[in-house]
């Protein structure tokens, strides 16, 4: 029995960074979908004035409501603690964005956001992968957007 759950916990370690990044990956595709429809559809004569801020916030508040829906699913622990790394990164990465040109801010505010989430998973007694999961979404929004010299 004992060899079941290390395969279990090994599985688990390669499976949720491999396809959380892959979920992270879609969750970028559709936000790049939605930023080109609106663009293409409602400024089609100037393109730069386009509130990539505004759909950003907006694209990452649904996909943190359609999380919240899933996590009342019967999906396994794992399936939603893949999932997770695509909200939880875009929410990170659009407070990065957000408060990019206060450096100190963006960093309170990552920790915040993390900590708020350790705290909620501690609190309703969730599985170590969750924990795993968050890890890996603050590692690759602050890789993704933190500003570069």
């Amino acid at each position: 029995m004992k060899n079941n759950n290390n395969h279990s916990t090994l599985l688990s370690s390669v499976l949720i960074p491999i396809g959380g990044l892959l979920v992270l990956a879609l969750c970028y595709i559709g936000y790049f979908a939605v930023y080109m429809f609106i663009e293409s559809v409602f400024f089609t004569n100037n393109p730069t004035s386009v509130p990539a801020g505004i759909i950003r916030n907006s694209y990452t508040i649904a996909l943190i409501a359609v999380y919240l829906i899933l996590l009342r699913t019967k999906l396994s622990d794992r399936f939603k603690a893949i999932i997770l790394i695509g909200p939880m990164t875009m929410l990170i990465i659009a407070m990065i964005l957000a408060l990019y040109l206060t450096p100190v801010l963006a960093v309170i505010s990552t920790m915040a956001i993390a900590a708020c989430c350790f705290f909620l998973l501690y609190k309703y007694k969730k599985p170590w992968i969750y924990y795993y999961a968050t890890g890996i979404s603050v590692v690759a929004a602050i890789f993704y957007a933190w500003p570069r010299a």
